[in-house]
Parts: C-alpha cells; sequence; structure tokens
C-alpha cells in the first residue's frame, strides 16, 4: 500500500475520535465548574403551588461549611445570592436567611455543607439541629438540600460544589442555583409522570 494514503487514512480515522474526547473534555470541564448533583428525591408532599402560594420569602437555614474558615452568616448569604441569581424560575420565591422575614414559615430550606457519610437525609429537618450534627471535619464535599415541612423533607437533593469551593465564584452560585432546581421542579416527578418525557423545572 501507498505509505501516503496509509498514513492519510489513519488521520482521517483519528479525527473523529479525537474530535469525540475533545467534547468529552469539554463537557466534564464544563460540568465541574458549577459542581454536581448526584441524587435527588421527591415525597408525594411536594406541593409546587403551595410554594407559588407563599407570601414570605423561602427561608435558607446553612449547616457547615464548603471549605475552610468560613463564617455561617456569610454561607448563607452566598447561598440565597445563589438561589436568587441560578435557582428555579417557575416560582418567584423571595429566598432570605433572616428568619424576620419568614416568620413561622410553611416551609424551610435547609442546607448542610460538608455532611459527613454518616449524616442521613432524615436528620436535615430536624428541630435542634447544629452545624456541629452533620459532621463536617473539612474534608467532606457532600451538600445536602431539603425542602422542609415541619421536621419532615418533601424534597430532598444531594450533590458537590468540589472541595474548598469559593463561595464568592459565579461556580458556587451555578451549583446552589443548579441543585435548588434539581430539588424544586415546576411539577412533583412522582405524581406526573411526564417529567420523564420533558424538563419539569
Amino acid at each position: 500500500m501507498n505509505p501516503s494514503r496509509e498514513l492519510f487514512r489513519k488521520r482521517v480515522l483519528r479525527a473523529p475520535l479525537g474530535a469525540a474526547l475533545l467534547a468529552l473534555t469539554t463537557l466534564a470541564a464544563c460540568a465541574g465548574s458549577q459542581g454536581t448533583v448526584y441524587n435527588k428525591n421527591f415525597t408525594a408532599g411536594y406541593s409546587p403551588s403551595s410554594l407559588s402560594a407563599l407570601r414570605t420569602p423561602l427561608l435558607v437555614e446553612t449547616f457547615g461549611a464548603p471549605a475552610a474558615g468560613l463564617s455561617q452568616e456569610n454561607v448563607t448569604t452566598a447561598t440565597v445570592r445563589g438561589l436568587r441569581e441560578r435557582g428555579p424560575r417557575w416560582a418567584t420565591l423571595n429566598y432570605s436567611g433572616d428568619p424576620a422575614d419568614s416568620p413561622n414559615p410553611a416551609y424551610r430550606l435547609r442546607v448542610a455543607y460538608g455532611a459527613s457519610k454518616a449524616f442521613g437525609r432524615s436528620e436535615l429537618c430536624g428541630e435542634n439541629l447544629q452545624a456541629s450534627d452533620i459532621g463536617n471535619d473539612g474534608t467532606s464535599p457532600r451538600t445536602m438540600m431539603a425542602l422542609c415541612r415541619g421536621q419532615r423533607y418533601v424534597s430532598i437533593a444531594e450533590g458537590s460544589p468540589g472541595l474548598e469551593a469559593d463561595i464568592d465564584s459565579a461556580a458556587f452560585s451555578s451549583f446552589v442555583g443548579l441543585i435548588g432546581r434539581q430539588m424544586m421542579p415546576r411539577n412533583n416527578p412522582v405524581v406526573v409522570n411526564d417529567c420523564i418525557l420533558r424538563r419539569c423545572d
């Protein structure tokens, strides 16, 4: 076989493979830039219509931190900002980290950053939850967000913004918005079957 023709054939065969690898690398980089959501769950009690009807802001409570050396106040502020900028768009929820803005709230949005593997979902909406209860030792990127009604969650999601996340970055806001959208879709997937076939957030 002609050597130059064989070289040309190999280059032609390699081109699609190279393009595919580049595309996968780009997608991975994009996904990594905003963290990832790897688990979510809904109960029949998740009611988007009740959320839409809220007359006070949705109260946001955070526990733990996605990086060392952060105050809880700053973590809450960054979380609220991410939800306002990148969260669900189907309802105006006017998130707030100030309990005075939502006295006797029907719902609370709770976020645990750096949760240990031993920290369970059922604990996140507990009445006397403290930051120390989630087992944050600074080595876990595990983040849990739950929409709580009373002491039980009606929807919950888990993900990761990455280790030592910068809470002032666009990437962190994107992650908070992403997990918020995944956990608070326009319709409840448990009772609306066509969410499998179309976007419900």
